[in-house]
């Protein structure tokens, strides 16, 4: 298998490519492989680089709740992708979740 690195993470980009997007078989939506990578990411912006986490210019800006990429992760949140292996339609019990998470979902909208 054929892998190239970024940020130390290794996935086959040759092969993801030739899967549709949400393939669940693409390399970079695999648990595991996810997972570590994002760990990676993690000790390299907080521990080596000494950034804190939600930076504007860090990996992990996406959940800054001010920015605009946040909404849409919000709302993504509350539904989760086929590629998790979960229903696509909510389980989260809306009443278990507080009411920001929820405003800032219903507010989202993906950027153009």
């Amino acid at each position: 298998m054929q892998t190239t690195s970024v940020n130390g993470c290794d996935f086959n980009w040759q092969v993801d490519r030739a899967l549709k997007a949400n393939d669940p078989a693409k390399t970079i939506l695999q648990p595991k492989n996810n997972l570590e990578c994002g760990v990676k990411i993690l000790v390299n912006q907080t521990i080596i680089q000494h950034k804190p986490l939600l930076t504007r210019s860090g990996y992990w800006s996406t959940l800054r709740p001010d920015g605009p990429s946040y909404h849409v992760f919000a709302k993504q949140m509350t539904n989760p992708p086929a590629a998790c292996g979960l229903s696509t339609k909510s389980t989260i019990d809306k009443a278990a979740t507080t009411k920001s998470v929820q405003d800032d979902a219903k507010r989202g909208e993906t950027p153009k």
